[in-house]
C-alpha cells in the first residue's frame, strides 16, 4: 500500500470515529437519509467531543497526532 493511501486510510478512520464520538455526545445529529450529519451549535457538547476524541486518541483507539486530532474534530464539527 502506497504511503498515501496509508495517510488517507488513517484521516478516514479518524473521521469516522470522531464523527460517532460528535453524534453520541449530541454534537452532531444525523439527518432523515441517514447520510447526512448536521452541528446541533451546542458548545457544550463541542468540548465534550473534543475531550472523548482526545481520550480516545490518549487510549490508542484513534491513529495521528494531537494535531491531527484537533484538525479532525474541527473538520467534522463544521462539515
Amino acid at each position: 500500500m502506497s504511503a498515501a493511501r496509508t495517510v488517507l486510510d488513517e484521516h478516514d478512520g479518524r473521521v469516522a470515529t470522531i464523527t460517532a464520538i460528535a453524534i453520541e455526545v449530541g454534537a452532531l445529529t444525523i439527518g432523515e437519509s441517514g447520510d447526512e450529519t448536521s452541528s446541533t451549535d451546542d458548545i457544550h457538547a463541542e468540548k465534550v467531543a473534543y475531550a472523548k476524541a482526545f481520550q480516545a486518541w490518549a487510549d490508542g483507539r484513534i491513529e495521528g497526532t494531537a494535531e491531527d486530532i484537533f484538525e479532525t474534530v474541527q473538520e467534522v464539527l463544521e462539515s
